[in-house]
């Protein structure tokens, strides 16, 4: 999928939104990133960026933020029914910042590595702060995959689970379903049981599409 694509994807999903008496708070991309500017961050960091991470943010855009919500009498059905908005962003002045935060959580919380659930937050870097205390992440526990996952600090039940392959098939994929709420109850129902990472193919996802009357 190409960028533009993604982008028309947004402001389809935003125009949707409004039709339906929905609110779309912001819709904005800025332009990529440069080498300096990654490497700075880089540096600030202490490690490399993920590849695809890097890709996005030098080929599309350093920073990134959708934001909308449903009207409050609207409700979505069946498994769909806890979704009221949509967000993304990213940004290259805000990574470091939800890493610090997202370190705090990790060394005051979950700092036992010999523990299941505490060893989700480690070796993560945090790229999207949901609001409630949970993050969206790509895991650096395995050299060579970049997959983004979902980090609870709550026993939320999509505490690890991968969303995507890495950071750039998020991007495109979430792009299909409106950037669907980062909370992990509103993308859950849009992981088909047994299978890794969103679908936007599923079931679910193309009954979301038709409530929301897109055609993508």
């Amino acid at each position: 999928m190409e960028y533009s694509e993604v982008i028309e994807n947004w402001k389809i999903f935003a125009e949707a939104v409004r039709n339906m008496g929905g609110e779309v708070q912001v819709l904005s991309y800025d332009v990529p990133a440069t080498e300096d500017e990654v490497k700075t961050l880089e540096v600030k960091l202490g490690f490399d960026l993920p590849l695809k991470l890097k890709e996005v943010l030098l080929g599309f855009s350093k920073k990134v933020e959708f934001r909308w919500f449903m009207p409050d009498d609207f409700e979505f059905q069946g498994e769909l029914s806890q979704i009221f908005c949509g967000e993304r962003h990213w940004s290259l002045d805000w990574i470091a910042q939800f890493n610090e935060d997202k370190n705090g959580w990790r060394d005051e919380v979950f700092p036992n590595k010999e523990d299941p659930y505490d060893l989700v937050w480690h070796h993560k870097l945090a790229f999207h702060e949901v609001g409630n205390g949970d993050y969206l992440a790509i895991d650096l526990s395995i050299p060579g995959q970049e997959q983004v996952v979902y980090l609870s600090h709550d026993d939320g039940e999509g505490h690890g689970v991968p969303l995507a392959k890495d950071f750039k098939e998020f991007v495109c994929s979430s792009s299909r379903l409106g950037c669907v709420g980062a909370e992990d109850w509103q993308w859950l129902p849009f992981i088909e049981k047994g299978a890794p990472f969103i679908n936007p193919d599923c079931e679910n996802a193309k009954k979301f599409r038709e409530a929301l009357k897109v055609k993508i």
